[in-house]
């Protein structure tokens, strides 16, 4: 109701199951990288990626068998496909916590320099660290919902209620996509550095400290600068740019 898109309640019920195991890797994530583990996170992307891609054809293709191509259901199994994916994602990083865990705990043992520190003291660190990065992220996502509480409303008073939909789902789903695919390359920078800063401002190594921040800015802005011009300048070839709209069954259906 809040959305204006009736449609999309199926598609929220199964995508919101997944919010409690991203939740719960990404603290996951979040103890490797800080362990310098950054290639768990890695591994456990990409088979997230892999699984999603596989069980989203599955998935779809069984809600075509059964209930035919009902635009709705079929994005709603697209979603539950990701929930999936990041279940089995989020079992893979919990297998290997529970196994990485007994290491550190006998490497915890061996060494003179471990301190146990007080559960509230590790908590206010965290919250100290945390609630900064939190609140840039939740304006981030607050003015996601804000679009998707405002766009389709805005375009009703112009556009029927089908021609709003489309404009909103080409907003979100091709304009929002191609902007944000440049910004991937920024966090996967941020993210492989924040350990490797983190020792050297420990060891006060200041000159290896502003040496990597140079180069992954320098690196960014080599990336982010062609993409910036290149979507300026073909704009419009890129949103013609589109996949043809059929199932893999409908394919074969077709082929036959």
């Amino acid at each position: 109701m809040i959305l204006q898109i009736p449609e999309s309640e199926l598609t929220l019920v199964a995508l919101s199951p997944a919010i409690f195991f991203v939740t719960i890797a990404s603290v996951l994530r979040g103890y490797f990288n800080g362990r310098d583990k950054i290639s768990m996170t890695a591994k456990a992307q990409t088979l997230e990626q892999i699984f999603k891609t596989a069980l989203t054809v599955l998935v779809v293709e069984i809600v075509v068998l059964f209930y035919g191509t009902n635009v709705t259901i079929m994005a709603a199994g697209a979603n539950f496909a990701t929930t999936l994916s990041v279940i089995l994602s989020f079992g893979y990083l919990a297998l290997y916590y529970k196994i990485y865990k007994k290491n550190v705990v006998n490497e915890n043992k061996l060494t003179t320099n471990y301190k146990p520190e007080k559960i509230i003291s590790v908590v206010k660190n965290i919250l100290f660290v945390s609630i900064p990065i939190t609140l840039s992220a939740i304006m981030s996502t607050l003015n996601k919902n804000i679009d998707s509480i405002t766009v389709v409303r805005g375009l009703k008073t112009f556009l029927s209620e089908s021609q709003a939909k489309l404009q909103y789902g080409i907003l979100s789903g091709k304009v929002d996509t191609l902007i944000t695919l440049p910004l991937s390359f920024n966090i996967a920078f941020a993210t492989a550095l924040v350990p490797t800063i983190s020792a050297a401002i420990a060891k006060k190594e200041t000159k290896t400290v502003q040496t990597r921040i140079s180069l992954s800015l320098l690196i960014t802005m080599i990336i982010g600068l062609p993409c910036t011009f290149g979507m300026i300048v073909f704009a419009r070839t890129y949103n013609k740019l589109d996949i043809p709209k059929c199932t893999f069954r409908s394919f074969i259906i077709t082929n036959k």
